[in-house]
């Protein structure tokens, strides 16, 4: 039951975004994760439970022959775990090829501009597959999407969606055929024209907005309109309303499931 100290401290490092890169593993913890993660093309090399856990029929159904079990006791899951609550079922991931490299194709995609919140940018990713959007591209200075907090954020769907990793500078003139960035101070975005539909939907910092570079090559500044007395939305709730607003439009946003 009890694992060797090395491989315990291998998995601790993988919190640390430099390291995931290097050796292009990341950690899924939770049974809801890890099924979504079971039906994707990506690799689970090895599924560490708490000893007493029962493992959930579906769950044993979609495990590959290669995924190897490992029981393990509660200390070492609390010290091997990403999360202040460990589930108690913590999987081990090698990150495909095309892992933050994903090809362009049409619809709409989102732009993660500047997001530090793991949080919000594993939500923003669910959002897109949600709405079936064409994938999502993060800044290189935004959270990682595949660190941990951001891949339980984004509950299985950072499997799923395509994500590509780039700053918007770098980003080829395909994917910026027309962008519109979310800013208080922009146009109802409620009341855009069917033809200002973005190929690239912006959504930056809460605390910062968009950052200048961007903000300077958006064709269109759009707000959502509130009624309330805050001061402003989260981030990752602004883009789940703007996306929902251009479903709502009959925008093709993708579909590429």
């Amino acid at each position: 039951m009890a694992i060797p100290k090395q491989e315990r401290q291998d998995i601790r490092l993988l919190k640390r975004k430099q390291v995931r890169w290097e050796k292009r593993q990341i950690t899924v913890e939770g049974e809801k994760a890890i099924l979504e993660l079971l039906k994707s093309t990506w690799i689970t090399e090895r599924i560490y439970f708490t000893a007493g856990r029962v493992l959930g029929e579906e769950l044993r159904q979609a495990l590959s022959p290669t995924t190897t079990l490992v029981e393990v006791s509660a200390k070492d899951m609390e010290l091997m775990t990403s999360l202040k609550t460990p589930p108690g079922l913590l999987a081990l991931v090698a990150m495909p090829e095309k892992a933050g490299r994903a090809e362009h194709t049409d619809g709409v995609w989102l732009y993660l501009d500047c997001l530090n919140d793991p949080g919000n940018v594993g939500t923003l990713v669910r959002v897109a597959d949600w709405f079936g959007m064409a994938g999502v591209v993060v800044s290189s200075d935004s959270a990682d999407p595949f660190g941990p907090k951001a891949v339980q954020s984004a509950m299985g769907s950072a499997f799923h969606t395509p994500i590509r990793i780039q700053n918007f500078k770098d980003l080829p003139s395909r994917w910026k055929a027309h962008v519109v960035g979310l800013d208080a101070g922009g146009q109802n975005l409620f009341e855009l024209p069917s033809d200002l539909a973005p190929t690239l939907l912006v959504v930056g910092s809460e605390s910062h907005g968009l950052s200048e570079d961007v903000s300077s090559a958006c064709d269109v500044m759009a707000s959502i309109p509130g009624a309330g007395r805050a001061e402003s939305l989260n981030a990752s709730v602004a883009g789940a309303i703007a996306a929902a607003s251009l479903v709502q439009q009959g925008v093709p946003m993708g579909q590429w499931r």
